[in-house]
């Protein structure tokens, strides 16, 4: 995955959640990232297929400018297999406003980003 920071400033204490159903979470945290990095080292697990086919949850807080931002706990968007025979990666981009995540093949999502 890449997580692109689109904050206007720069944000600290950033968590960046994928879970997939309820049994298989991927999470990273930085500690600071400025507006316009693209951050990497977080990985997006999943299944597709025959008895296998969950639904893909995606989470972010961060807080930027003394303020901390999140999302609600149940967004979703799914992955599918041809998202992962593509090979290329889940972009995330996030602001102050939205968290949009963008599958290399299937459709992109979007969730409100509020302040806590």
């Amino acid at each position: 995955m890449k997580v692109t920071v689109n904050t206007g400033a720069e944000v600290t204490n950033l968590h960046v959640q994928h879970r997939y159903d309820r049994d298989h979470y991927d999470d990273k945290e930085w500690t600071e990232a400025k507006d316009g990095d693209v951050l990497t080292g977080l990985s997006a697990t999943f299944w597709t297929g025959f008895i296998r086919t969950g639904v893909d949850y995606w989470w972010i807080k961060f807080t930027c400018e003394g303020k901390t931002y999140t999302c609600k706990d149940d967004f979703y968007c799914y992955l599918t297999a041809d998202d992962g025979e593509s090979g290329g990666p889940v972009m995330i981009t996030f602001s102050r406003g939205s968290m949009t995540v963008n599958p290399p093949k299937s459709s992109s999502c979007q969730v409100t980003v509020y302040e806590t």
